[in-house]
């Protein structure tokens, strides 16, 4: 089982390659829901409405804001896959994900569509 989830995570890692920065961080985002099934993390998949919400505000975005959002989505990609029991760990990491590479770190302009 572990074998197959690492398998799928480097295969989303790869395929989250291509895309807009705001795919690649809703490709992100449901990878590490997958990792935390195991320890019934929540769920932060982005909606459809969501990614078209990013896609339209990405122009408000400088390159700076851009390469955050990339520090952001491989944040996420480099989960581990949770084990039981380590679920408040895992959350912690999930988070500290947000923190240190978007929060704070987008312009204002950029932050209102992410």
């Amino acid at each position: 089982m572990l074998r197959l989830l690492v398998t799928l995570s480097v295969v989303v890692g790869l395929f989250s390659s291509c895309g807009t920065p705001c795919s690649r961080v809703a490709a992100a985002e449901s990878n590490a829901d997958d990792k935390g099934k195991p320890c019934n993390s929540s769920r932060n998949a982005w909606s459809t409405s969501k990614v078209q919400s990013c896609e339209s505000n990405l122009p408000n975005c400088s390159e700076n804001d851009k390469k955050q959002i990339e520090l952001y989505a491989n944040c996420l990609n480099a989960l581990p896959v949770c084990a039981e029991g380590q679920s408040t760990s895992w959350g912690v990491s999930r988070a500290a994900c947000a923190f240190e590479n978007v929060a704070f770190k987008l312009s204002a302009k950029c932050a209102s569509g992410f």
